[in-house]
């Protein structure tokens, strides 16, 4: 499933190619997906401009100009691409017709979702009123992990909790306390300041890679009609079990471990 980073791309796609853009037409092709897509997203939306395309957590929020808004989240398969004609694939759900070319959805598995908002209704949906703060905001500092961590969670399962903070999965948790050298069964009222500190600096630094890199392509993330993803290169300990850690040793091999049922990649010697 697309993490933080992955959106963050995706987002930028967006915004380079449609933001400022008016939709001419919608084609609902398919309606299954999670939630079934609404038909009155075309009565809403059509001859609408998008006036802004930002990202919260894993979402995605496209606000047009009568202020209402389309709430999209990719699943595990979803992704968008941008054709010429009417050319449609198999799994493709939804089409937006623009002046020169067409953005079409697509989501072979269907875990995606598209949702329609009317003005001033997303940010209170039942998807973002409870989701913690961005990464990289002001918010989420020393002060706020003190407040509000859950003491007796292991800081793996703290992380990759979207109300605490937005946008994080199995990957980029992996990879932030592999940086921050915190061994991820750890008790959060075990850690003391510097180590909270370092994994606060270690989550901005991950991710603001990732993004730079693209995000990372473990099966199926895309971007338009290209596969991107190129931070899988630079992943230190995910998927990595039995290689060597390429920090302490090449003897001491990344370990593979089940936390709350998800993959947890760590080197025993070097995270404490």
């Amino acid at each position: 499933m697309p993490e933080l980073p992955e959106v963050e791309v995706v987002k930028k796609f967006l915004n380079s190619n449609f933001n400022g853009k008016r939709i001419q037409k919608i084609k609902i092709l398919n309606k299954k997906l999670r939630y079934k897509i609404e038909t009155n997203i075309t009565k809403h939306l059509i001859n609408q401009i998008i006036t802004k395309i930002f990202r919260r957590g894993k979402y995605l929020i496209l606000l047009f100009e009568n202020k209402n808004t389309l709430l999209i989240h990719l699943g595990m398969t979803g992704y968008f691409r941008i054709i010429k004609e009417e050319n449609y694939k198999k799994h493709d759900h939804l089409v937006f017709y623009f002046e020169s070319n067409l953005l079409v959805y697509n989501d072979i598995r269907k875990f995606g979702f598209i949702k329609f908002y009317k003005p001033d209704e997303v940010l209170n949906s039942q998807h973002l009123v409870k989701i913690g703060p961005e990464p990289f905001s002001k918010e989420y500092d020393f002060k706020y992990f003190k407040l509000n961590s859950k003491k007796t969670t292991n800081i793996k399962n703290l992380l990759m909790d979207q109300n605490f903070v937005a946008g994080l999965g199995n990957i980029y948790c992996s990879e932030i306390l592999f940086d921050a050298k915190i061994n991820p069964k750890r008790r959060c009222k075990k850690l003391n300041n510097n180590q909270i500190k370092q994994i606060i600096k270690s989550t901005k630094k991950i991710l603001d890679k990732a993004i730079s890199f693209g995000g990372t392509t473990i099966k199926n993330f895309v971007v338009s009609n290209e596969k991107i993803g190129y931070f899988k290169n630079e992943l230190k300990v995910y998927g990595k079990e039995d290689t060597g850690c390429v920090r302490c040793s090449k003897i001491n091999k990344i370990k593979r471990i089940v936390q709350s049922g998800r993959s947890t990649f760590f080197c025993e010697n070097c995270q404490k």
